[in-house]
């Protein structure tokens, strides 16, 4: 069978810690046919110390990205993108995530948790496509990838 590979990109101002950790949330319960990546707009060297700190102990520990962070053209033709407290003149996202809990603690990790699993539920087609306009999820035209799913 063959599925399409759908790409959802999150996006943090460094690549490194924020998006790492939305990432690993995400595809911890992705809906076939999509997979999550990240970038940075000023990539960092290395994964932030955060993100594996705040992911320890939790179910998707072992999905963390752990290779250096990525500038954005390295990953062309996402078929979503979410920017998770970016400035706005620096991505352009299918949405933006301003983080009620912007401190790398407990409470910033379990809202990425929140909002990552939310955001897998809507594009799994738990929702109406009108519950995704109004989430503004909908947003241009898929770019897939063939995927073989054994």
């Amino acid at each position: 069978m063959i599925v399409r590979q759908r790409i959802l990109l999150f996006v943090c101002p460094h690549g490194a810690g924020k998006s790492r950790i939305a990432a690993a949330w995400f595809n911890g319960s992705a809906p076939l046919g999509w997979l999550a990546t990240t970038a940075g707009i000023t990539p960092q060297t290395e994964v932030s110390e955060h993100a594996p700190r705040l992911l320890a102990g939790t179910a998707v520990a072992e999905l963390l990205d752990k290779a250096p962070p990525r500038p954005l053209t390295a990953v062309p033709g996402a078929a979503f993108t979410v920017a998770i407290d970016c400035p706005a003149e620096a991505v352009a996202p299918t949405v933006s995530w301003r983080l009620d809990n912007p401190g790398f603690d407990e409470a910033m990790g379990a809202e990425l948790r929140t909002r990552a699993q939310h955001l897998a539920g809507l594009l799994g087609g738990e929702h109406s496509r009108s519950e995704l306009e109004a989430d503004r999820v909908i947003g241009p035209p898929d770019v897939e990838q063939a995927t073989e799913v054994p």
